[in-house]
């Protein structure tokens, strides 16, 4: 590992419970910790990284260099309401992770939500993590359940283990 990757994205890392082949995007990926450890424990994982930040979109290449040149990760600057996102990002995606990305939690942000719903593989899951040290768990509960109700995603599940993460799968048939 090139760097040292925080106990947030240790702990949001372990929730998705990978099988290993899976398509995975992540928004909002900083330096590129995330990536750098799921790849690094799941070789066979097709990985999309997606910032609006140059300055993240460059950290998380350099980080993740050999992947990168693998193929195994691709590394896009833009933002999830772009005009067209699928074209930026690809997909289908059966994972989508966003840590301490803070827009779910700070106003109700159906657009975000829905465009990233549209991404995700019928049963596939959108999982929102977030590190709280002030202990405003419940407000950023609420405010993330909030921007999950949309259209074609079942019921939030809400998971504490160090970090505070909320998932919803895409509904069958969607």
């Amino acid at each position: 590992m090139v760097g040292a990757v925080p106990e947030r994205v240790q702990r949001a890392v372990a929730l998705l419970d990978l099988r290993g082949d899976e398509t995975l995007l992540e928004i909002g990926p900083g330096p590129g910790a995330a990536a750098e450890t799921i790849l690094a424990r799941h070789p066979g994982v097709r990985y999309v990284a997606l910032d609006r930040s140059a300055t993240a979109v460059a950290r998380t290449t350099a980080r993740n260099r050999t992947a990168v040149d693998d193929g195994r990760l691709v590394v896009r600057q833009g933002d999830v309401t772009g005009p067209d996102l699928a074209g930026t990002v690809g997909g289908p995606f059966d994972v989508v992770l966003a840590v301490n990305v803070n827009v779910f939690w700070t106003r109700t942000a159906h657009r975000e939500a829905s465009a990233l719903t549209a991404l995700l593989v019928p049963g596939g899951a959108l999982w929102l993590v977030y590190e709280t040290p002030g202990g405003d768990d419940e407000r950023v509960v609420d405010g993330v359940r909030a921007s999950l109700g949309v259209a074609g995603l079942g019921a939030p599940v809400v998971v504490r283990d160090g970090v505070v993460a909320v998932g919803a799968r895409r509904a069958p048939g969607e």
